[in-house]
């Protein structure tokens, strides 16, 4: 029994299990520690590089652990639990250094947020979304289906489309005070809404209509992720739509909470998470 790796991959659930409750209630489930141990370490290497730029603002250590990465492809192997649980995942599930494609995709994405943030169109918005959401999804699809001989990276695409455009509907507050636009300027315009009605924090029917079109664009991407799901293997079925059934609420309850999303955010409940997971497990019970 090797201490450190099973330290390693110790630390990395807690990384999960401390910043995204969601999906840890989610994974947590699968059988296959391996499976398991491998998505905690994928999601504890994401949370790291997320945080050097939202919490430490520290684009020198992004392009620092850029550079870790590049030695860590190569085959060195690099110091701390992050890389030591890492590495054990690729030996296990990733075939070839192709498989760190998406690695770097995350990487670009998060320096693309290290500057003020301004997005033009709907397709330069769902490009950023690509990079830090659906690069994600392509990192765990080795441990997600490990066998499968279909190509499922549209999964990974739409779930994290979805995802990421839930996350900048909630966050549409928080990101401004961060000097982060991601509302397509092109959009804005079309609905008269302005940087200045952001500015003042104005939730008017303007505000609604953009909102309501990227979230449409949101719920299009759930519908599709939806589809793929049967695709994957029996055991990790539930734990996928449960992810995407108890993001995609978060849409409902910012609709139900009159779009205040300036200043608040906005959570599922746990009685509501509940009642959403019973529900989807009624649901497949009467399928099967």
């Amino acid at each position: 029994m090797n201490i450190g790796l099973t330290l390693a991959h110790w630390q990395c659930e807690q990384v999960i299990k401390k910043h995204s409750a969601t999906f840890y209630r989610a994974f947590s489930t699968i059988q296959d520690k391996h499976r398991r141990q491998g998505i905690f370490a994928v999601y504890a290497f994401c949370r790291y590089v997320d945080d050097l730029i939202d919490e430490h603002h520290d684009l020198k250590g992004l392009h620092t652990y850029k550079s870790e990465l590049d030695d860590f492809v190569k085959g060195y192997q690099k110091k701390g639990f992050r890389w030591l649980a890492l590495d054990d995942t690729r030996k296990r599930f990733y075939a070839d250094e192709k498989a760190f494609i998406p690695f770097y995709e995350m990487i670009e994405g998060q320096e693309f947020d290290a500057h003020p943030v301004r997005i033009e169109t709907m397709d330069q918005l769902l490009k950023y979304a690509d990079l830090v959401a659906s690069s994600v999804g392509k990192m765990l699809l080795p441990m997600l289906a490990p066998n499968s001989q279909k190509d499922l990276s549209p999964f990974a695409v739409s779930l994290g489309r979805a995802f990421q455009l839930t996350n900048i509907l909630r966050d549409i507050g928080e990101d401004y005070r961060r000097d982060r636009i991601y509302l397509p300027s092109i959009l804005m315009k079309q609905y008269g809404y302005t940087e200045k009605d952001l500015k003042a924090q104005r939730v008017n029917p303007d505000f609604i209509n953009v909102w309501e079109n990227i979230a449409k664009i949101a719920e299009a991407n759930y519908r599709e992720a939806e589809t793929w799901i049967a695709f994957f293997p029996n055991d990790i079925r539930f734990s996928l739509h449960a992810s995407l059934v108890l993001y995609r609420a978060i849409l409902d309850v910012i609709r139900r909470e009159r779009y205040q999303v300036m200043n608040q955010k906005i959570y599922v409940s746990q009685v509501e998470k509940t009642k959403l997971l019973q529900a989807l497990k009624e649901n497949q019970s009467v399928k099967i």
